[in-house]
């Protein structure tokens, strides 16, 4: 296969206003899951919000002829606008590991999720990340150089990153008196400036602050997202793991924690987080790069001979 000679970067959806250290292309609102009460999705108001008709202008919008592969972070536009062309797309991420056979069941609710995903986003090949490798096309996490290079100590406070739930939620809970003699950071997609609640304190959402609070902290409280989870595993971090309800994913991911020794709970209940604290020891992963190796293996689903 000939050197890449152009990358086109398209950015949609809760990610549309990330951002980035390169340029990017396209900038568009895309599809996005809303939350209801209690950090459960909100299926009726995520499809009532999104405007249909900029979503099929978007896919439009793209001359995606002029491409010979298409690698997608399950991302609908780019997904939709490949298949209406007959271009090549490539599905990469956590979520694709799923339609591995080796994969834990899930029932009911994972093949409908399954049906569901190719719906959305109808990627032609799938490349896999997970904690295991379930299978040929499932990599290990991709973690970021910072993490990589990190010295981490463990500190006397516990990283709270649980953003499906509201500030006063989280914070009925963490400013109980049983957590007294402890300290959280929070960080919280609705404050706007760092302010301390008792023995929370309340921080924005900030990439590189968030590196530092989760290489130095004593422990992290996450929902079942990979990234995060990934990262706190390599680092040797103590995790308990809250999955959003009704995002299979999520739960998936949570299964494969528990099965690795780590702890997780339906909600944040305040009896488990106390015993969590301070009775359960960290799992730690560390994961080998296949950063190359992936590279290669999508790439590989491109076309020989470049476009005339």
């Amino acid at each position: 296969m000939p050197d890449m000679e152009r990358l086109d970067v398209v950015i949609s959806g809760g990610n549309s206003s990330v951002e980035v250290p390169f340029p990017v292309n396209y900038t568009f609102r895309g599809l996005t899951f809303l939350y209801g009460k209690k950090g459960k999705i909100s299926f009726f108001k995520s499809l009532r919000k999104t405007n249909w008709f900029r979503f099929f202008r978007d896919v439009f919008s793209i001359p995606f002829k002029q491409y010979d592969l298409i690698i997608s972070d399950f991302e609908p536009i780019t997904l939709w606008g490949a298949r209406f062309r007959r271009v090549t797309s490539v599905g990469v991420g956590n979520a694709y590991s799923m339609e591995s056979k080796n994969f834990p069941k899930m029932g009911l609710s994972s093949r409908l999720t399954k049906y569901g995903s190719k719906l959305m986003c109808p990627a032609k090949s799938k490349v896999g990340m997970h904690f295991k490798k379930f299978d040929e096309f499932v990599f290990n996490p991709i973690i970021r150089t910072e993490i990589l290079n990190a010295e981490p100590t463990t500190g006397d406070f516990i990283l709270v990153y649980l953003i499906s739930f509201t500030d006063d939620e989280l914070l009925n809970i963490l400013n109980e008196l049983r957590f007294e003699k402890y300290h959280f950071v929070l960080y919280s997609k609705q404050a706007k400036v760092e302010r301390i609640e008792e023995n929370v304190t309340i921080k924005p959402i900030n990439t590189a602050a968030f590196t530092r609070d989760i290489i130095h902290c004593g422990g992290v409280i996450t929902a079942g997202g990979f990234q995060t989870a990934a990262e706190a595993l390599h680092l040797g971090k103590k995790l308990f793991v809250i999955p959003i309800k009704s995002q299979v994913e999520q739960l998936a991911n949570a299964k494969v924690l528990k099965e690795m020794g780590v702890t997780t709970a339906k909600k944040p209940d305040p009896f488990l987080i106390k015993h969590w604290i301070e009775n359960v020891q960290p799992t730690q992963v560390i994961f080998e790069s296949e950063l190359q190796k992936m590279v290669n293996y999508i790439l590989s689903f491109g076309k020989p001979e470049p476009k005339p």
